[in-house]
């Protein structure tokens, strides 16, 4: 179903739809054009499938790439596990940190607050300490 909104249409290139087509856009740059068909390209595949029919590959060497490119992602996604793993606990140190640090401020506030309710003077005692 198309909207009938002219914010749909003003990006619309019926053009664009059909293969690897790029057409010109309203105040586009040579370099944003070229960019636009190079993504377009890359992402249909054509040249990666082009360079696998160029030569005759047998079954087991497919099966060889298609183990070592998926052990790739895993080692991929696992690097990237990692990462977070590192950033969540350096996040929670940081406020563990933090919270140590507002606790050791709050309990000496009590202390002073004691130390005063007593009569002694604090200022005095920090003077001659």
């Amino acid at each position: 179903m198309v909207k009938n909104n002219s914010s749909y249409h003003k990006n619309y290139y019926p053009d664009e739809h059909s293969g690897i087509c790029v057409v010109r856009r309203k105040n586009e740059s040579d370099e944003d054009l070229l960019k636009r068909f190079r993504k377009k390209y890359s992402k249909s595949g054509i040249a990666r499938e082009l360079k696998e029919r160029m030569a005759y590959q047998k079954p087991s060497e497919k099966k060889r790439r298609k183990r070592m490119q998926a052990q790739r992602l895993r080692e991929k996604e696992e690097e990237k596990m990692q990462q977070m793993r590192e950033r969540y606990l350096k996040k929670k140190r940081k406020q563990q940190r933090k919270e140590a640090k507002n606790h050791d401020r709050s309990s000496r506030r009590q202390s002073v607050s004691k130390t005063t309710e007593e009569g002694t003077d604090t200022r005095r005692h920090r003077a001659t300490g």
